[in-house]
């Protein structure tokens, strides 16, 4: 039983009078003070307060903290209070209770791996009334808290046992190679190979620095000794890992992901490892340096990769007649389309318009302030143009017009209807990522469908004959 603490029974202090709680309090710790455990290790703190008497003032409970507690958790509730108003896993650990707070029993569960040797954390461990509600005990006076008490002596210092390195090498392939500028949608794909010379008894894992601008992710791992990996994860920093014992021989780590911006180099790079995975978490990131070894790229093809930028643009469509007007067979209808360039880009720039079928005759002329007559023009279909790269900022304009022989549809807003950098140089934006294609705008309102007329009323003169 805890030992108990405070003011006598039946009083209650007020914030003005504070004085520690009328408590009782046990902690203790899995796994117990004493032991040796593997870095990565979960180490969990329950602490059990029972508040015997109500207090008007804040009720906090903190924890001493040490650095080498990783991945923290904290989850703090109470018999009559509920979950705790005020929590906080850095540095030293506490949970506040917002007063007046009612007797009965509060809970605080934290937990954290252990990344290397942890000090026993009852020294400085306390219950206290918080009086100005800061959810720390540390600016109260002494006589506003109690310390926590180990009545089962299981609290205590943890060891932390640092398991050996793998013993072999790891070499880094990527394609394509680091260096270049590619295009958003790219696939990148790296290949980890690692070459393990001596057995193992503990787990093995191959850890690669993952990165949010790939998407679309994939990993297969395999081993020439060791069939498929135990277990794989291609998620945030992608890893494989073989549960021991683990036999010599080659391990294959494939890693692919969609390109979606700027990638980074991934070798040298402290999440680019191979280890001995003690305590089996699929992660090098939790054990101790000693027990990883850095993958390599002995042939330099690992690195970053630029992406090809999209077009910064602005556009305009004027319509003749307006959209809404009804039209006649045969009545000539015509768009502009202006684009302003405000970039310069190394890629082909191609204005697209949705044609509707029911245009015919149609003449497409495209021409640039700067850029001179389109290199490429096409009027059938989605009728398109295209100055072929290097194209240099500045005013692009594309008028098309046909003959009415039907109803016409709305060009705008239409997923043909765009300007895009024309990466294959196709005189088309059909065939390039969404990410390179930017819609034409309308500001004007100009733009819009066009009724076919279908009725007609004829006048016919009838003349006597005598």
């Amino acid at each position: 039983m805890g030992l108990s603490l405070g003011l006598l029974a039946g009083q209650e202090p007020s914030v003005a009078g504070a004085a520690a709680p009328v408590a009782t309090s046990e902690v203790n710790q899995s796994p117990a003070g004493g032991t040796t455990v593997a870095a990565g290790t979960t180490i969990t703190y329950t602490a059990t307060v029972t508040l015997t008497v109500g207090q008007a003032g804040a009720l906090t409970i903190q924890m001493s903290g040490d650095s080498d507690i990783t991945d923290r958790l904290l989850a703090c509730t109470s018999t009559s209070e509920g979950a705790a108003d005020a929590v906080g896993s850095g540095g030293a650990p506490s949970c506040k209770w917002n007063g007046p707070v009612t007797a009965g029993t509060y809970t605080f569960t934290f937990s954290g791996k252990a990344s290397g040797a942890i000090d026993n954390l009852l020294p400085g461990s306390v219950v206290c009334t918080d009086t100005n509600s800061s959810n720390t005990c540390t600016d109260e006076a002494a006589g506003d808290k109690v310390a926590l008490t180990d009545t089962s002596g299981d609290t205590g210092a943890i060891a932390v046992s640092v398991a050996a390195p793998p013993t072999g090498t790891g070499q880094v392939n990527q394609v394509p190679a680091g260096g270049g500028t590619v295009a958003h949608g790219t696939v990148v794909t790296f290949t980890v190979s690692v070459n393990l010379t001596v057995a193992q008894a503990q787990a093995l894992t191959i850890q690669l620095r993952g990165q949010a601008a790939l998407t679309n992710r994939t990993l297969t791992c395999t081993s020439s000794t060791n069939g498929t990996a135990d277990t794989i994860g291609s998620a945030g920093t992608p890893s494989c890992m073989w549960a021991g014992p683990v036999t010599a021989g080659t391990f294959t780590f494939t890693f692919a992901g969609t390109l979606t911006a700027a990638l980074e180099d991934s070798v040298p790079n402290g999440d680019s490892v191979v280890c001995t995975d003690a305590n089996t978490s699929n992660t090098c990131s939790d054990e101790a340096i000693a027990s990883t070894v850095a993958l390599a790229d002995s042939d330099g093809d690992v690195g970053p990769l630029a992406l090809i930028a999209a077009p910064v643009l602005t556009s305009e469509v004027n319509q003749s007649p307006d959209g809404g007007t009804t039209i006649a067979n045969g009545a000539p209808v015509s768009y502009t389309v202006t684009v302003t360039l405000a970039s310069p880009q190394d890629k082909a720039l191609t204005i697209q318009l949705a044609g509707d079928a029911d245009l015919t005759n149609r003449a497409l002329t495209c021409t640039s302030s700067t850029n001179g007559t389109a290199d490429v023009v096409g009027s059938g279909g989605a009728p398109s143009c295209m100055w072929a790269g290097p194209v240099l900022a500045g005013t692009f304009t594309f008028t098309f017009s046909g003959t009415a022989g039907g109803g016409v549809d709305d060009a705008v807003p239409a997923a043909a209807s765009v300007a895009c950098a024309d990466l294959n140089s196709s005189n088309s934006c059909a065939d390039e990522s969404a990410f390179y294609a930017i819609a034409l705008d309308d500001s004007d309102g100009d733009v819009g469908p066009l009724t076919f007329q279908t009725s007609f009323r004829i006048r016919i003169v009838m003349v006597a004959k005598d």
